[in-house]
């Protein structure tokens, strides 16, 4: 069932402190030329380690906002991902921190885009952003 009201919340962009903070504590590189740090980390093969990550107590939500793009770049990145235990937590983990992630949501949603011009995760990621009717503010 489709929430009736818009839900706004505003754009969280990612922080210098969190990148370095995650690059230490999973043991990734960083480098200051880096453009997209968690596009470039993210690695299919760690997306159990990741998940460990986000659901310990050592994050904060700048951190856990960081760390799910770089999940959610993983599973983009990986093969059969719908069909994972792994995948359902996530969604859960969206859903149930909408107002940390909604930028991520509309983000990997990719507006109202053909799904053939999207990534492999827009399909659910949208469910959950029609869902529950989230938009991003830029204020």
């Amino acid at each position: 069932m489709k929430n009736s009201s818009q839900h706004q919340y505003p754009m969280r962009y990612p922080t210098k402190k969190s990148i370095e903070f995650l690059s230490k504590y999973l043991n990734l590189p960083t480098d200051p030329f880096m453009q997209d740090w968690e596009y470039e980390v993210a690695d299919p093969h760690k997306i159990n380690e990741f998940m460990a990550a986000y659901h310990s107590d050592k994050l904060n939500d700048n951190d856990k906002f960081l760390l799910m793009e770089l999940i959610l770049q993983s599973f983009e990145d990986s093969t059969n991902f719908h069909q994972t235990l792994a995948w359902e937590n996530v969604l859960n983990s969206l859903e149930n921190n909408i107002p940390l992630h909604a930028t991520s949501i509309c983000y990997w949603a990719c507006g109202n885009s053909p799904l053939e011009d999207c990534w492999k995760i827009t399909p659910y990621i949208r469910k959950i952003r029609d869902k529950f009717n989230i938009t991003i503010t830029t204020e």
